[in-house]
């Protein structure tokens, strides 16, 4: 261990909602992001110098982060923008600063309300020699995994719930409220998962996309806390992870070589968290590297509980945190193709 080694000391997402029809359709994209960087003072104590805010929409949220979150107001905020690396892309970003010495605690997140942005949803990618009967084996076993992680409450720690009142139609095409519904459901805090509740219809799969299985545009936040082991001592926080490299590679040959890089043999990876934008370019990766399934997002993914696409990166760190310290692993892998 080196007192400059970048270690991760906090983890939190809000639930993950249905576009248009969830618990947090109405809430804004900056006030999903400000409820959860709100969560992190209580969770840990970072000394944060520079907030990095993925939003594939293209929104900024400097005002957000920097007065409304109560994190120091001198931090720098950055917010990047991409249709799928949004908060993937500045991890990189600021692995390199602190490795660097520009910062020794930093904060990078990701926010998306699909439900207000859901015309700028990226088309999924094209993915040849992957069949139907595979998509669908894998969507099957991905959404039950998930309803699972749900139920033995793997991410209880990790989910920060909103509070508000819950009242839209569940059967409305639209954001618009209920106005009777006050009446006859209560205000109170969106606290799961509420995508795993809704009853799910083969035939409202996307079947005008050639990617087949598509994860459904969803509403959501997500923050991590990355500090130096050294600043973590100082402050007394105690790592729950820490983070060998980050970097945009091209193809999986480079992501092995990025293994190899850091000392880690790909046999020894423990969970493999690959986004699940669709369910054919997760096979065609598994293929590729030659990964079991049975290591690969254990405990489902967004073709289970939406994606939020902002906030993609983030969250999927902490999952594979979850996913690890379920069965007692040692090295995972974020992976967004």
């Amino acid at each position: 261990m080196s007192p400059k080694d970048i270690v991760i000391t906090c983890a939190l997402r809000t639930p993950i909602t249905m576009a248009l029809k969830g618990g947090l359709a109405n809430t804004s994209a900056a006030g999903l992001l400000a409820h959860v960087l709100n969560a992190i003072p209580a969770r840990t104590k970072p000394h944060v110098e520079d907030v990095y805010v993925g939003n594939a929409a293209g929104h900024s949220f400097a005002n957000v982060a920097a007065k409304s979150s109560g994190l120091p107001a001198s931090s720098l905020v950055s917010t990047i923008a991409h249709s799928r690396l949004s908060s993937a892309i500045p991890t990189a970003m600021l692995a390199t600063a602190m490795r660097t010495g520009a910062t020794a605690c930093g904060v990078v997140a990701g926010v998306e309300s699909a439900t207000k942005d859901y015309t700028r949803r990226p088309p999924p990618r094209k993915i040849v020699g992957v069949s139907a009967g595979q998509e669908k084996e894998y969507a099957d076993r991905t959404r039950g995994a998930a309803a699972k992680a749900v139920q033995d409450r793997l991410w209880a720690d990790m989910v920060v719930p909103v509070a508000g009142p819950v009242v839209l139609d569940p059967e409305a095409d639209t954001a618009e409220t209920v106005d009777k519904a006050k009446d006859e459901w209560p205000g109170g805090e969106v606290t799961e998962d509420d995508w795993l509740r809704i009853e799910r219809d083969e035939a409202d799969v996307d079947v005008d996309v050639d990617a087949g299985y598509v994860a459904k545009p969803a509403d959501g936040a997500a923050a991590v806390v990355f500090m130096t082991r050294e600043k973590a001592a100082e402050v007394g926080v105690r790592p729950i992870g820490r983070l060998l490299d980050s970097e945009v590679v091209d193809g999986v040959d480079e992501v092995v070589d990025l293994l190899g890089d850091v000392g880690v043999a790909k046999d020894d990876v423990d969970v493999w968290e690959i986004h699940e934008s669709s369910a054919s370019e997760v096979i065609d990766l598994m293929h590729k590297l030659h990964v079991s399934p049975t290591i690969v997002n254990p405990n489902g993914g967004a073709l289970a509980v939406g994606d939020p696409a902002g906030a993609a990166g983030a969250r999927l760190l902490g999952s594979v945190l979850a996913s690890l310290r379920d069965i007692d692993g040692k090295y995972g892998v974020v992976l967004i193709p």
